[in-house]
């Protein structure tokens, strides 16, 4: 991958990733389920990309992706350990938890493999 792409891709990945983070704070608000464990660790990857979409903090950069997702894949553990694997109102696996957790994750991962090799 040449240098003048790079940008553009972690853009790309970035603004997709904060896409996620919007939408999944949307559907709860809009549902009346703001879980608050959850939206805060939206807000702390919603940060990170801001941070790494503006330029700031070029040269801790790498900590900061780790550090935001590590912290967004605990308070969501920590969530699931606390609330269960099912939605008590339905029964019904927490499956958009699960998908947006895993998204999330997959694109931070891709997304911090392509800041290492900058």
């Amino acid at each position: 991958m040449t240098k003048e792409k790079t940008p553009i891709l972690l853009k790309g990945l970035g603004t997709g990733i904060a896409v996620i983070q919007l939408f999944d704070i949307a559907i709860h608000a809009a549902s009346d389920q703001l879980e608050p464990m959850r939206v805060v660790s939206n807000l702390i990857i919603l940060a990170w990309v801001f941070v790494l979409i503006s330029g700031k903090l070029s040269k801790k950069i790498k900590s900061v992706a780790l550090g935001s997702i590590g912290t967004y894949l605990g308070l969501n553990l920590i969530f699931l350990a606390l609330e269960g694997l099912t939605n008590p109102n339905t029964g019904a696996p927490r499956s958009m938890l699960f998908l947006l957790v895993i998204l999330t994750t997959a694109l931070s991962t891709v997304l911090f493999t392509q800041l290492k090799k900058n």
